[in-house]
């Protein structure tokens, strides 16, 4: 079959995977997505984030600094297609797809179109990458430009006398930088591995190898220096202002897990004080908890058995890769580290060096190993290619039917998890809670002058504000002027709903604290209502539900 039409085939089944169904799978939107969504809303309808600052270059929201491109790429698809679950995920779901044709332009520059093809079907096919293409994760964004960088910068080291693509290659190097913040931390050990590649590559030319690296060198720093102009703005809004916010909170959970193990290990430990102090430190167990947390986002268990246990950003209870790639994987790795050495290197410092900014502040997380893509599927493809070559042509066409429907089976079993099992078990994940108030609330809404609804889940207001289109001036003005009760509570009141808890128990039910023709909706604490809103997975009690 002719290589275009194949391209063409693979790029249809990625939009089909990311795109069918986009809107109620996963159901809800979560706080991140919401939080974008209303930033980018903000800024549509009045200029200025949901603080009222006009057009920032970071986006403060639930206490937590995002960065900007995610939020105005939004703008658009939200003008276009209005403020819904579709148009907010919809330019991740297309930022995807042409992720999946990077990786086949990638590919090609180190291989052929067999290789390329397939990896650009691992990619298409792969339940890590389909599964942060339906939310609204900047991390894919990000892994798009990553890739893109990637790629120009070895299209210039095909043409090093000309400059244009390494200034391409560096421009989408700081789109990361402006779209998530884990690159912020990879670029800086990532480009010298570039510099190293680059500088040694085997250039073939007119000129001499000497001459070559000296217009490399000139050129690398040129682009270096582009590179810093254009990421002066995120970098110094990063350090000097709460770009770190985020950073400096996963940093203090590790800090707490330090001080504790320092303890630990110092109270069972049989050595003198002196010696306690040399081996159990923070610096020592800081680097033990770092390096376990390197290994394990490269180990068999998050690659193939057990993955992200968190079921936001994953399906949970199996690999980040079906277990059918592992022996194609290692087939490939062996076959490229024995025949090309220097792609073999190549390859594998991409994917040594991607886990380390999520290693330094905790375990395998999938959004911020995200971008260790695509490399595992050139390995795998390469594996798989090899294998079949081992046969005649008769054993051929049987191996590749073989693997084909091993790899139908495979994908099959990963749709049918989340299309009909996933989104029961993960619903809570996934800010199930709020929006189900809000449906309660709102089917009920013509029977009662107040509805009061418990903020006992973060971001009810903010739910509320996205899934009702709410007028972004009127919320603000709501958030910073809440409304005091008769018993010196402040609940945030937008139109007739009521966001806050009323701590409800006997004596304040019966003193009359929820006002005559009134729907209060409960955290689950307090006493018992007429009825309740259970979880969709193991029916526990989500809401109370009291009517006055």
């Amino acid at each position: 079959m002719n290589k275009k039409i194949l391209l063409i085939l693979i790029l249809v089944l990625s939009i089909f995977l990311r795109v069918f169904k986009i809107e109620s799978h996963p159901a809800t939107l979560y706080g991140d997505e919401q939080a974008f969504a209303w930033n980018a809303y903000n800024i549509l309808k009045t200029g200025q984030d949901e603080y009222g600052e006009a057009y920032p270059l970071q986006f403060r929201s639930f206490n937590d600094y995002k960065a900007p491109i995610p939020v105005y790429i939004l703008v658009p698809f939200i003008r276009i297609f209005d403020l819904n679950t579709f148009s907010i995920r919809l330019p991740i779901v297309i930022v995807s797809v042409i992720t999946v044709y990077f990786v086949y332009l990638l590919t090609r520059q180190f291989f052929g179109y067999k290789i390329s093809l397939l990896s650009a079907f691992l990619m298409s096919i792969s339940p890590w990458h389909i599964h942060l293409s339906r939310g609204y994760f900047e991390s894919t964004l990000a892994l798009l430009f990553f890739i893109a960088g990637n790629y120009f910068y070895l299209k210039y080291l095909k043409r090093p006398n000309s400059l244009k693509n390494i200034i391409i290659s560096m421009f989408f190097f700081a789109l990361t930088i402006y779209s998530y913040f884990t690159p912020r931390i990879l670029l800086i050990i990532y480009l010298p591995f570039l510099f190293w590649y680059g500088y040694s590559y085997p250039f073939v030319s007119e000129y001499t190898k000497n001459q070559l690296r000296k217009t490399f060198l000139k050129n690398f720093v040129m682009g270096f220096f582009f590179l810093l102009i254009i990421c002066l703005p995120m970098v110094w809004a990063t350090v000097n202002g709460e770009g770190l916010s985020r950073f400096n909170k996963l940093s203090e959970s590790v800090n707490m897990i330090v001080v504790e193990s320092v303890n630990k290990e110092r109270n069972t430990s049989l050595l003198p004080a002196f010696w306690k102090t040399i081996m159990h430190n923070k610096l020592t167990v800081r680097l033990n908890i770092i390096k376990n947390n390197y290994f394990e986002h490269l180990s068999a268990n998050f690659w193939y058995l057990y993955g992200d246990n968190s079921l936001r950003y994953f399906l949970g209870n199996m690999g980040m890769f079906y277990l059918l790639e592992m022996p194609f994987f290692i087939i490939g790795l062996i076959y490229l580290l024995r025949n090309n050495f220097k792609k073999c290197v190549s390859l594998l410092g991409w994917i040594l060096l991607t886990p380390i900014p999520a290693s330094i502040v905790g375990r395998p997380f999938a959004v911020r190993s995200l971008s260790m893509l695509p490399v595992p599927f050139i390995f795998i493809s390469i594996g798989v290619v090899y294998f079949i070559n081992l046969f005649a042509k008769k054993g051929k066409m049987i191996a590749i039917k073989v693997i084909c429907l091993m790899f139908v089976i495979s994908l099959g079993s990963v749709l049918v998890r989340y299309y009909f099992e996933y989104p029961v078990y993960a619903a809570t994940w996934w800010g199930w809670e709020n929006k189900a108030a809000i449906d309660y609330a709102k089917s009920y809404e013509g029977n009662f002058d107040n509805i009061f609804i418990s903020d006992f889940y973060t971001g009810a207001p903010l739910a509320f504000a996205v899934y009702q289109k709410y007028d972004p001036l009127q919320f603000r003005n709501s958030i910073n002027n809440p409304i005091t009760m008769a018993d010196g509570r402040k609940l945030i009141k937008l139109d007739k709903y009521y966001f806050g808890s009323l701590d409800i128990d006997k004596n304040r039910q019966n003193s009359g604290i929820i006002p005559p023709h009134s729907l209060y909706i409960a955290r689950p604490e307090e006493a018992d209502g007429v009825e309740t809103i259970n979880a969709p997975d193991d029916n526990r009690v989500i809401f109370k539900i009291y009517k006055n």
